[in-house]
């Protein structure tokens, strides 16, 4: 019987091609698209769980109160590990570390830079690392040891062995490989080729060793004990930092769990609110809608042709079949049907994959040697069989055989409504997907286009290493003179990424407890604002000329407000532990998120502490002839060195990527819906023009128009979209507004949206309807009453 039900399946997938590429093509697109997302979501929901340990793996954060909110940040004081591993029991291990960075090394003259991390022995003990070669427990007995990873070890050595040879590290040191590890997995946080001891940084940076509580800017993973109790443990050590930093007494010091933070990193006013799992929820959400609409648009083909097949269904059960016999043979064609469009999707995905992955950029592969993938996706390819061929098992096997050997069906309006309610499903889907694209991409423009506050334009970062350190400023004046660039200048970071603030700042007029305000500072030396393009309000620039700027500073629009001073210039402000004098005020710029309050800044003079020199190439040569001419000049302070350099601009950029990623894919997957609905509509159409040949035919003999017989047909098609567009418009209004809610500065949802969207569905529904309303209209009305 199975062997007679395949065989009638078959030869109904190949007696109707047509039909069947569109069936079998519109379930197969929306099966890829869904597994590729599912793969995406797999692959976030394994993020930094490579660790046999890491149930019990936490990293050490802190809430401190700030102006007028609770600030939550993961940067520790260097004796933090040392403390809670001494005054604690629950805690096995703990490690330090600072936050990888690129390395310069040097191995028979070859020169390259290298991700370097450098950390406690312990941290080997709290991660799980695969040892190629070396030991584990004796790898860092030699301070001028390293650890390289697979790729850092052929990066460096080619294919030669590494493991006991000696390069040197940053030009004054040389080390040797100790040990090799397999490469981190792309889906962990703590990823680094090269691997040091922290004894070797205290070595190469006499200031880490120096390090007091005040400096936050390391690193603390913790391992606890089996069975610890994390919430006692927390309300134990929370008060650590207040124990040491007389400057932070009220830092509440917690442990967070390592797993949770890739996904759960988001805090507010001190309280975690989530994080990136509100876009897998999103993804999530999008791998089942599109699944479901491509099963709808399955249905609604299906019972178009429901005259075709119900002559068929009424001889068997005239020979005596049973419903549920129908049921099973439907249900198995239906399943046929999918298990050809998940082979069908598997080539689909192998095509698109590698355009999903420059769009995620992200590098997913198909576990196609995986046994659990086959389980899943051969389970979704059986759910979706059975979802998508349950309604038209139950519709065809209904017919009654004396009323459909006869002639009739089933009344029209009756059998309609179940694909009228499809049809308004997977437009109220399609309409969601078209406000959010529309929401997310004004957003996008609004946030881009908020004046950032200084000319991102023609400017280049380079890392201020080798001599660039102490000769900074005969670097800067050979490359002006050699026309490559305008201005320069050294900061203590980029301008792009907010990274560091300090607290203890004190002011006059200033009220009990302000001085525990984080203030954000960037800290540079000359020529800021005639780099960057800053605006000065108030003052001027730190001036080589006044010799008393190196106790200068530079306060943004934001931090005269937070201070309430009315004449700044000239105030006395205590930073850094030193008295200040006020010479500028500058306008707000865009240092952190774009979406978010500019907050209070602090421009401080400070040479030690610069590590970015920020070039403004020449306006009047080409980019790459100014580059060339820049790299030249960099060689002959830094011949070891690679010339690396970034644009601004596009590290400005880089801000927006969650959001030009969420709104590409809601793009992709709208364009992707209307498509896979317009194919539900279409064998709607189809079914309905089938039902009411008769109709049209009298309304045609009766001396009906072809533009009357149209608009008769497609105004019910018109109705469903309109339903279906307040259905979905009044969910995306719901959705796009908690959305939006998350910026401070956001676009307004404004009624010309609605409108663009219901001329959307309404062309689309229209274009889509229209071809079979005419071709019924058009048809000879002999042919559909001949009968009567």
């Amino acid at each position: 019987m199975f062997r007679n039900y395949l065989k009638i399946a078959w030869r109904n997938l190949a007696k109707h091609k047509l039909f069947s590429f569109i069936n079998i093509g519109g379930l197969a697109v929306g099966m890829a698209v869904s597994f590729m997302l599912l793969l995406y979501v797999y692959n976030e929901f394994t993020f930094d769980k490579q660790n046999e340990k890491g149930d019990r793996i936490y990293m050490l954060f802190r809430n401190q109160p700030s102006e007028s909110e609770i600030q939550t940040s993961n940067s520790m004081p260097v004796q933090v590990a040392g403390a809670i591993k001494k005054d604690f029991p629950e805690i096995e291990k703990a490690a330090r570390t600072n936050y990888p960075n690129d390395n310069l090394v040097n191995y028979n003259g070859k020169t390259l830079k290298v991700k370097m991390l450098s950390a406690d022995p312990e941290l080997l003990d709290i991660f799980t690392y695969q040892f190629v070669k070396g030991n584990k427990q004796k790898v860092f007995d030699d301070v001028a040891s390293v650890i390289l990873t697979e790729s850092g070890a052929k990066s460096i050595f080619g294919n030669d062995e590494a493991m006991g040879k000696t390069f040197k590290l940053n030009k004054n040191r040389m080390v040797k490989v100790t040990g090799i590890i397999k490469d981190i997995p792309e889906n962990a946080s703590l990823r680094f080729n090269m691997l040091g001891s922290w004894k070797l940084l205290e070595a190469e940076q006499e200031w880490v060793k120096n390090s007091g509580w005040g400096n936050y800017s390391f690193k603390t993973y913790a391992l606890v004990k089996p069975g610890a109790d994390i919430k006692k443990l927390n309300a134990k050590m929370s008060g650590l930092i207040a124990k040491n930093d007389v400057y932070n007494k009220e830092n509440k010091l917690f442990l967070f769990p390592f797993e949770r933070i890739h996904l759960y990193a988001k805090f507010e006013n001190g309280v975690n609110t989530g994080g990136d799992i509100e876009y897998i929820r999103l993804f999530m959400f999008l791998a089942i809608g599109i699944l479901l609409i491509a099963c709808i648009n399955f249905m609604n083909l299906s019972t178009a042709r429901s005259e075709n097949r119900a002559r068929e269904v009424g001889v068997r059960k005239v020979v005596g079949a049973r419903r549920i016999s129908l049921i099973k043979q439907f249900m198995g064609e239906s399943l046929l049907m999918a298990v050809i469009s998940f082979v069908f999707a598997l080539v689909i995905i192998t095509l698109l994959l590698p355009y999903f992955n420059g769009i995620i950029q992200k590098n997913l592969t198909v576990p196609y040697n995986a046994p659990n993938f086959w389980v899943v996706g051969l389970g979704i390819t059986v759910i979706t069989g059975i979802i998508a061929g349950s309604y038209p098992a139950l519709f065809l096997s209904a017919f009654k055989p004396v009323r459909v050997l006869k002639g009739f069906i089933k009344d029209g309006k009756t059998s309609l409504r179940p694909r009228q309610v499809l049809v308004i499903i997977q437009f109220a889907f399609a309409t969601c997907l078209i406000l959010s694209t529309i929401l997310i991409y004004n957003q996008i423009n609004y946030i881009k286009n908020r004046p950032a506050g200084y000319d991102k334009d023609g400017l280049v970062e380079l890392s201020q290493e080798g001599t660039l350190y102490e000769k900074f400023e005969e670097f800067r004046r050979d490359a002006i003179a050699s026309r490559a660039i305008i201005e320069g200048s050294a900061t203590s970071g980029t301008i792009t990424t907010d990274g560091s603030s300090s607290w203890g700042v004190k002011w006059p007029g200033q009220l009990p407890g302000e001085d525990k305000i984080p203030i954000d500072q960037l800290v540079t030396t000359y020529h800021f604002t005639k780099t960057f393009g800053v605006k000065i309000l108030k003052g001027r620039d730190f001036d080589r000329a006044n010799p008393s700027d190196s106790l200068a500073i530079m306060m943004n629009e934001s931090a005269v407000k937070m201070m309430r001073l009315k004449e700044p210039l000239g105030q006395i402000i205590n930073w850094q532990g030193q008295p200040r004098t006020v010479v500028a005020v500058i306008k707000d710029f865009i240092w952190g998120a774009p979406g978010a309050p500019i907050k209070p800044l602090i421009v401080g003079y400070m040479k030690e502490w610069n590590g970015t020199a920020t070039m403004r190439l020449n306006p009047a040569l080409s980019v790459s002839s100014s580059l060339a001419k820049l790299e030249a000049v960099y060689k002959t302070y830094n011949p070891e060195y690679p010339f690396e350099y970034k644009f601004v601009d596009e590290r400005y950029n880089d801000k927006f990527r969650t959001e030009q990623l969420l709104g590409t894919l809601a793009n992709s997957f709208t364009i992707l819906a209307i498509v896979i609905s317009c194919l539900g509509l279409f064998g709607l159409a189809s079914f309905s023009a089938e039902q009411r040949r008769k109709e049209i035919g009298i309304r045609k003999v009766l001396g009906a128009s072809i533009g009357s017989l149209w608009f008769n047909l497609s105004k019910e098609f018109i109705q469903l979209v309109l339903i279906a567009f307040f259905i979905g418009a009044a969910f995306s209004w719901y959705f796009m507004n908690e959305w939006l809610s998350n910026y401070t500065y956001h676009t307004q949802i404004s009624v010309w949206v609605f409108i663009i969207t219901i001329l959307i569905s309404l062309a689309v529904t229209i274009t889509t309807v229209s071809w079979q309303a005419i071709k019924a209209a058009v048809t000879n009305p002999v042919k559909s009453l001949r009968s009567e």
